[in-house]
């Protein structure tokens, strides 16, 4: 499992998913595309699905500050950290993504 997320973080880190520095408003835009091509391999249904690598994240009961760290940060053994790949605007717009996130129709 560790071999398999470092891997994946190595990988993402190659694979042009980094932006550049954007307004908010763009990364708002692209927080979309962001967690389908990085988050979404361990979150499943877009975030709004347990089952996966990694836990659902609708209506996660965790702090903005948590959520934020553990992007940048990642946790050993469960999750890459991603704060070299994201701008502070993109990761805020993640933060925004996962706390609207709402049950597909």
């Amino acid at each position: 499992m560790r071999l398999f997320l470092i891997t994946l973080g190595l990988l993402l880190g190659l694979s042009g998913v980094a932006f550049a520095d954007e307004s908010p408003v763009q990364a708002d835009k692209d927080a979309v595309n962001i967690f389908n091509s990085t988050c979404g391999w361990c979150h499943q249904g877009a975030g709004r699905a347990a089952g996966g690598i990694g836990p659902k994240l609708m209506d996660t009961s965790r702090s903005d500050e948590f959520i934020v760290n553990r992007i940048k940060n990642g946790s050993e053994g469960k999750m890459p950290a991603f704060g070299a790949q994201f701008s502070d605007a993109q990761i805020q717009a993640l933060l925004r993504y996962i706390r609207n996130l709402k049950p597909e129709n």
